[in-house]
């Protein structure tokens, strides 16, 4: 693993950098070129470490739904896997084309050749958007939260992109179980899914 040390000294409120004299003692900062993902719960109590991305692949983001789980990478791939606690049936969450139980994480390769940039996980779907801002979600429709008023089905198997986006770019997105709220760069707040209790 390659490490990097950086020193700073910061001065009073300012917080401006500053010289040293012989007998300060600098603060030493480490920061890591690569990241490790863990997992635990479902009756591991111990973080384990996840080895099954890529090789040589860091993680950049995380994201935990009930059913499955999603990271995306430095490179900017996504990867998901499910969460076998309680033997739920999958709807295509992992938007791998399939309902299969994938306990490793895999790459979407529906998402090739896009740059991911952050993924969220409802209860039984996932939505992603890029670098250019467009959003892709798969999983479960059964209360709209693909987005495209089931006009596909009851269930998205691999990543399927809203044209409503394509002219207002997304800037990040965030899913509760069944309702999902999007902030464009525009500044403008989108919300769909369930609409029980007023979310």
């Amino acid at each position: 693993r390659e490490m990097e040390e950086k020193v700073t000294l910061l001065n009073g409120p300012n917080k401006r950098p500053r010289s040293t004299t012989m007998n300060e003692a600098p603060i030493a900062v480490v920061t890591s070129r690569t990241s490790e993902v863990y997992v635990w719960g479902g009756g591991k109590s111990t973080p384990q470490k996840l080895d099954a991305i890529k090789s040589g692949c860091s993680a950049r983001q995380v994201c935990a739904g009930n059913t499955h789980f999603a990271v995306v990478t430095v490179e900017k791939e996504l990867y998901t896997w499910v969460n076998m606690q309680g033997g739920t049936k999958l709807h295509g969450q992992l938007g791998h084309g399939d309902r299969a139980s994938y306990r490793q994480p895999k790459h979407v390769e529906k998402l090739q050749g896009k740059a991911i940039r952050q993924v969220s996980c409802g209860d039984d779907f996932t939505v992603c958007i890029t670098d250019e801002g467009q959003l892709y979600a798969f999983g479960s429709d059964y209360y709209g939260c693909i987005g495209v008023d089931k006009a596909y089905g009851s269930e998205v198997l691999e990543p399927l992109q809203l044209d409503f986006f394509l002219t207002n770019a997304v800037e990040q997105v965030s899913c509760g179980d069944n309702h999902v709220a999007v902030l464009t760069r525009n500044r403008e707040v989108y919300t769909w899914g369930c609409g029980e209790y007023g979310r």
